[in-house]
């Protein structure tokens, strides 16, 4: 499946705020509004900073992850008149050029909030060769992305066939939901099926 590529760059050392990250973020507002009937990988570059706070933070990376969610749920806007409301879009946030220690702080972030993002640490979208999973991401699922990693893409049967787990191609199934969910795999309908893939070819865990 073909992606679209937006990219968000600031050149101060130190985010924070909602207002300035609303600021960093209206031209990829205002594009995404163009790109809003496909795919769009998000690329957050963070080379500059030298620290980010959580105020920053919600109003950039887990505001695209959640309106991810919504779209992967099909949730409907929780607003129709507040641009910063979420609402469902097609959107795949994953950070660029982060120092550890601007790691380790998002990584906290999204840990408090049981949620996962994708950190490139080579290759860069939608080519990404490596990426650790910053926050946490449920053990049961990193085994399921490593192995749609291994096939390439598959479907919930395709794994249930190529596994030695005892689950269901349902449970199959609920996995791979779970993982579009969270936004670490895209995936396109092929007739009755969804083909998922993952946007790293290998994933590790931020330790």
């Amino acid at each position: 499946m073909g992606l679209s590529i937006l990219q968000l760059k600031s050149s101060r050392q130190h985010l924070f705020g909602a207002s300035s990250a609303q600021a960093d973020m209206e031209p990829v507002m205002r594009q995404l509004q163009e790109c809003s009937d496909r795919s769009v990988v998000l690329a957050i570059d963070l080379s500059k900073a030298e620290s980010i706070t959580g105020s920053y933070l919600r109003a950039t990376v887990l505001w695209a992850l959640l309106c991810g969610q919504a779209d992967a749920k099909q949730t409907p806007a929780s607003s129709l008149t507040d641009p910063w409301a979420l609402r469902p879009l097609p959107i795949f946030p994953v950070l660029t050029g982060c120092s550890p220690e601007v790691a380790d702080e998002v990584h906290d972030f999204f840990a408090q909030r049981n949620l996962p993002v994708l950190l490139v640490t080579e290759g860069s979208p939608p080519k990404i060769e490596k990426a650790a999973i910053l926050g946490r991401l449920d053990g049961f699922l990193f085994s399921t992305l490593r192995s749609l990693c291994a096939l390439g893409e598959a479907t919930a049967a395709q794994l249930a066939d190529t596994s030695d787990e005892r689950i269901t191609v349902n449970g199959w199934s609920n996995r791979l939901a779970d993982l579009f969910a969270v936004r670490l795999v895209t995936r396109q309908r092929s007739g009755k099926y969804w083909i998922y893939s993952p946007l790293a070819k290998k994933f590790t865990l931020w330790a």
